[in-house]
């Protein structure tokens, strides 16, 4: 849904999520403050599915809220353009921004590939990423607009929350939660939310033309406690008390984020295999080992994303990339025709987004992508797919996604403590609290937001059934009146954290994974697509397109049911960066 608001020259557009219909309509901005830089972005809000309760888990579903800005509504075209070195000299740097891609269009000079503006330095010079390798005399430069994220007011007192509902924002100012006031179940509707949007921050004038998008994340909140991990079952890696020698597993409590040692001994954490894929700690190599205290264990509060991300979620981010940006986060390059999957050969194993408008290589100009499951090239119809968790993403998709979000990849600590929060383990239990899966192997409104499948009482997603072939939608499962075990949910009410996609944590496995210290996303990626954040596993010592460190849990729709048990850790440590069809990724954030 778009909307064409002019104060402060803003167009502003609206934002449909895809798991359980949420939607963000009506974006406005009003009460634009020229003397503390600031405006008031609005919009309405709903979702489906939504609840709070004192009881129980005694937790609420959320949006995670974020808003994303462009500055001008054309690509701005210099001409004249001049260049000594890695400085350019042009007319005027009006909206330019740090961080554009730069092409020559007419003139002597040549830019090297992936140049970007660094720095703009006067009203008429600015600097780029790299010398032109001819310099430029006469040229015509065209700077590419760039989709860049807002930073909102640290104080709650500043943001309008509609009645019923609570806003509450972390200390960076990336985004807001925002949650019901009260206990109630049901679709969860909101009219004229108000956010602050702090523009000086983020260095925009007063007067530029500006082009505003607001998005949504459905998350569940997570409650500080502790919760152990390990069910006591027989599960290949499976997480145990350090005085574990055989057998079934002794479940360990995480009681804090202090200091955790893990070693073979009683008290610390260990795990029943030192396989490569799964080891914790070798007691050759690697005895005493400790998770820093700065290593998320889970029992802080924290938000998880209540679904997998969609194909409609990662066809938005696409959207908002630059061509070069595009090229790291797909399987083929930009320029490819029309109807190109962009992750996978065509709907393949239910897989929809595709090229809708091929990119330029010359030009730069980033292609456009749609959803297209039907394969009719009417993209982003009811029935493409939108909602269908998103498969076939590396790592360094996912972790990308998560830092252009606000968010960060959970660890397996966290994973677990999702799964069963604080209830006494089952052995060889599922994320649903028992030892039996149904498996979906039907589907029934393919593609729509109200995909389903009518196998009786199906929970789960696994086992390659002949009928499926792919994942489904987020929230298959679940219904207004279904049971956790019904509707294959945890016991804090996340979704299919047992099959369907596998599941990207940062692994206890090895010391790469336990360096990660859980920053969260700062809303920006660097030239290349990448996420930037310091101390995430791929991206240690500026290894930028790696997977150690990172892992895998909870089982996916190809392979068998027993490797989705909460505590399975078959491939806790795997570091694989291929493209499977029954990968995927979801995050979290620690809860403000």
């Amino acid at each position: 849904m778009k909307t064409v608001f002019y104060s402060f020259a803003i167009l502003c557009l609206g934002y449909t999520a895809s798991a359980n219909n949420l939607v963000v309509s009506n974006v406005t901005t009003t009460g634009a403050n020229k003397v503390s830089d600031f405006t008031l972005v609005n919009f309405n809000l709903s979702w489906d599915n939504s609840w709070r309760t004192s009881t129980g888990p005694g937790n609420w579903d959320a949006a995670w809220v974020f808003v994303k800005f462009q500055v001008g509504v054309s690509n701005p075209v210099l001409t004249g353009a001049s260049s000594i070195g890695t400085t350019v000299t042009v007319s005027t740097t009006a909206n330019l921004r740090v961080g554009m891609p730069v092409v020559k269009s007419s003139g002597t000079g040549t830019f090297a590939a992936n140049t970007v503006i660094s720095s703009i330095s006067s009203a008429t010079t600015f600097v780029v990423s790299a010398s032109p390798t001819t310099a430029l005399r006469n040229a015509t430069v065209t700077c590419l607009r760039i989709w860049e994220h807002a930073s909102l007011s640290t104080s709650v007192g500043n943001h309008t929350a509609p009645a019923g509902s609570i806003i509450n924002v972390p200390s960076d100012g990336t985004g807001v939660f925002i949650y019901r006031s009260a206990n109630g179940r049901g679709t969860f509707s909101l009219s004229n939310v108000q956010l602050r949007w702090v523009y000086g921050t983020n260095g925009v004038p007063d007067d530029a033309p500006l082009q505003v998008q607001v998005f949504a994340v459905e998350m569940v909140y997570v409650p500080q406690g502790s919760f152990y991990v390990g069910s006591g079952g027989t599960e290949t890696g499976s997480f145990t008390n350090g005085s574990w020698t055989s057998g079934a597993t002794i479940p360990f409590q995480i009681t804090s984020e202090d200091p955790l040692g893990i070693d073979n001994v009683a008290g610390k954490l260990w795990g029943t295999s030192s396989s490569n894929n799964t080891t914790i700690g070798n007691a050759a190599t690697d005895a005493e080992a400790t998770l820093a205290a700065t290593f998320p264990k889970g029992h802080a509060a924290f938000y998880c994303m209540k679904y997998e991300t969609s194909q409609g979620q990662y066809k938005d981010f696409l959207n908002a990339l630059t061509y070069s940006q595009q090229v790291e986060r797909t399987a083929v390059v930009p320029t490819s025709a029309a109807g190109t999957g962009a992750l996978t050969n065509s709907n393949a194993n239910r897989n929809g987004i595709e090229i809708q408008t091929p990119g330029n290589a010359t030009t730069r100009l980033p292609a456009v992508y749609g959803c297209n499951l039907d394969a009719d090239a009417i993209f982003n119809e009811n029935v493409d797919g939108e909602c269908i968790a998103c498969s076939r993403l590396t790592w360094m998709d996912g972790c990308a996604y998560m830092d252009w979000a606000g968010l960060r990849p959970m660890t397996e600590l966290e994973f677990e403590k999702a799964c069963r929060g604080n209830q006494a383990p089952v052995a060889d239990e599922f994320a649903w609290g028992n030892t039996i899966a149904t498996l979906a192997n039907n589907i029934t409104n393919g593609g729509q937001a109200g995909e389903v499948t009518n196998t009786a009482n199906a929970n789960s997603v696994a086992n390659n059934q002949v009928n499926v072939q792919g994942p489904l939608r987020g929230g298959a499962f679940a219904g207004a009146a279904t049971s956790r075990v019904q509707a294959g949910a945890t016991y804090y009410g996340i979704m299919e954290m047992s099959g369907n996609l596998w599941e990207r944590v940062a692994t206890v496995g090895n010391a790469t994974g336990r360096a990660y210290t859980g920053t969260h996303g700062d809303g920006s990626l660097n030239t290349l697509g990448h996420a930037n954040t310091t101390a995430w596993p791929g991206l240690l010592s500026g290894q930028v397109t790696g997977t150690s460190g990172s892992g895998f849990r909870a089982g996916g729709w190809f392979y068998a049911e027993y490797l989705c048990r909460v505590s399975e850790r078959w491939v806790a440590a795997f570091a694989d960066g291929n493209r499977n069809s029954d990968y995927g990724f979801r995050g979290v954030r620690r809860a403000p």
